[in-house]
């Protein structure tokens, strides 16, 4: 439906000069609308007047809503159909995603009226969009919201020619100034007496503590008013009562029209996100049992899924008990699940991957090292030495007995072997014979990313040597708990291996301390302040290397003990 004007009645008008009481009328494709009024004085009333009035008048094609609750009193309108997003202020992630999805509207309207504005389009006209914001002064109080305030003013200067409508309360004209421009219909009910004069720029009479009356001025005259008058004075108004949508006669009325159809939701997750609270979230999407679900999008609240077929290679940031590895286990879930898969388990002394090891079945194909153990090496002589390997020295042994002979590898001159070992020493390996697939390497060792000979030759030699047979021989790597690297050659060819990093921290404070030293390390502080809020417990970043892919998730809180 091609929309060229979408007129809400709103209450009635007294207007001296003319000796009429017309309707109260606000058209909002040509205007915001600002709503001022002390506590209890009828402001969340408009915005529920509003909304109902938008379900009456039009349909899930013609009409989105998306509603940011600072009063809290607006909650019970998110389950209503053309409600595409309800948040209040828990979560600043929520308000941030409230930002970005109107700010894409309105660039894809932008592009869809190719320069025209949204009424003067015969075709193809987009969605209308209105942003309902309860309570702006606690947005503009609040010191983490800043950011997003000059994405307000430019939606509020930029968006009702585009289609986007903005509609606010607030209790006070503090820190409104700059908006009052975009602001054509303006309201005001219970007020101090020089705050009517701020507003309109005209002097009133208090209409003191009766709700739901006050003063606006005229953006839309009534078609049975002939006589002109003064539009931007204030006249009095006695704002209409929303309808009760609890009441069967809402409810049954929108059931018929809308049918169960209603716009794209946007919905709010859990503190917690369990596998209960996932499955309800993904209910109608199918999903395989080969992939590891580990989360949601928090933008379009998809199931966000790790296909092992195509990555072979993860790393896993974060802060201290930020839930890695609860990440962990859920991407190792349909790994263990198989029953095809062998494990190496390379731990230092947190032992944190050792609950997960334990409960797998003791069949030879869980490898678990963790500490100093003593080995037999031996010579060319043939002579046999026992000795204490270092938890690096067990961890390539292995790998050189089953997965990749490096007796005849060097660096520089020296052979890899050699510079682990010691000169002198042979050790046998299978790995030419028969190379053990369908492998599964959780790496969570601290001596991977010091600075010692050890480690800058896996990271130089054999982690690029592992990584580029992974996809032939079906090897995971997955490091689940990545430090600092010093070291930048290290730290280079770390890099050039990984496909997808996970991050369990704030993406702009992580880059800032130590982004330049990690697969983050070409991202702009700046641009990650103003793109993503801070992490809450449970949340986190997926970032596909490949297709330079950065998500925000909300990430799956697993069962303790799943795998027993």
């Amino acid at each position: 439906m091609i929309k060229k004007e979408m007129l809400c009645v709103l209450g009635r008008q007294d207007i001296p000069v003319i000796q009429e009481q017309p309707d109260f009328i606000a058209d909002l494709l040509q205007t915001n609308i600002l709503m001022f009024g002390s506590a209890m004085s009828g402001k969340t009333n408009l915005l529920k007047l509003l909304i109902t009035i938008l379900h009456k008048q039009y349909r899930e094609t013609d009409e989105q809503i998306f509603i940011l609750d600072f009063g809290g009193a607006l909650s019970e309108f998110e389950s209503l159909p053309l409600v595409a997003a309800y948040f209040d202020n828990a979560n600043e992630e929520y308000v941030k995603r409230v930002f970005k999805l109107v700010e894409d509207q309105l660039k894809e309207n932008i592009t869809a009226l190719k320069g025209k504005n949204y009424i003067s389009v015969n075709d193809n006209q987009p969605i209308h969009t209105t942003l309902l914001i309860d309570n702006v002064n606690a947005f503009l109080d609040e010191p983490r919201y800043s950011m997003y305030q000059e994405k307000l003013a430019k939606l509020c200067r930029d968006g009702l020619s585009k289609g986007i409508t903005i509609v606010m309360t607030a209790s006070s004209t503090k820190g409104l100034g700059s908006y009052m421009n975009s602001f054509k219909q303006k309201i005001a009910l219970e007020m101090p007496a020089d705050s009517y004069t701020d507003i309109f720029s005209n002097k009133v009479i208090p209409v003191g503590n009766n709700p739901g009356h006050g003063y606006a001025n005229v953006t839309v005259v009534p078609k049975n008013i002939k006589s002109t008058f003064p539009l931007q004075s204030a006249y009095e108004l006695q704002l209409n009562i929303a309808d009760n949508i609890t009441e069967p006669k809402f409810y049954k009325n929108a059931h018929r029209v809308f049918e169960n159809r209603s716009v794209k939701k946007y919905k709010r997750f859990p503190e917690t996100l369990t596998e209960i609270e996932f499955n309800r979230f993904v209910e109608g999407i199918t999903l395989t049992d080969d992939k590891s679900y580990v989360g949601l999008d928090y933008t379009d609240c998809k199931p966000y899924e790790v296909d092992f077929d195509s990555t072979k290679v993860i790393a896993i940031y974060g802060k201290k008990e930020f839930g890695k590895t609860n990440l962990l286990r859920r991407l190792v879930k349909p790994l263990v699940s198989s029953e095809k898969y062998h494990f190496v388990f390379f731990d230092d002394g947190r032992e944190q991957l050792k609950n997960i090891s334990e409960v797998l079945p003791k069949n030879g194909r869980n490898v678990y090292i963790q500490g100093y153990a003593e080995g037999v090496l031996k010579t060319k002589t043939g002579a046999e030495n026992i000795v204490k390997l270092s938890p690096i020295q067990l961890f390539v042994k292995h790998i050189h007995e089953y997965y990749m002979d490096l007796s005849g590898i060097r660096r520089m001159s020296n052979l890899v072997l050699n510079d682990i070992f010691g000169t002198g020493v042979v050790i046998g390996s299978y790995a030419s014979e028969s190379v053990r697939t369908n492998t599964v390497f959780v790496l969570q060792s601290k001596f991977l990313y010091v600075n010692s000979p050890a480690a800058k030759i896996f990271m130089e030699i054999i982690l690029p040597s592992l990584a580029a047979r992974a996809e032939e021989n079906n090897w995971i790597f997955i490091f689940s708990d990545v430090k600092s690297i010093s070291d930048s050659d290290n730290r280079d060819n770390f890099n050039s291996c990984i496909e997808t990093a996970f991050l369990l921290d704030s993406i702009a404070e992580f880059v800032s301390e130590r982004g330049q030293k990690s697969i983050f390390g070409n991202m702009d502080v700046k641009s990650l302040k103003e793109e993503y809020a801070r992490c809450e417990i449970g949340d986190g970043y997926a970032y596909s290397i490949e297709k330079d892919d950065l998500k925000k998730i909300k990430f799956i809180k697993d069962e303790v003990g799943y795998y027993g």
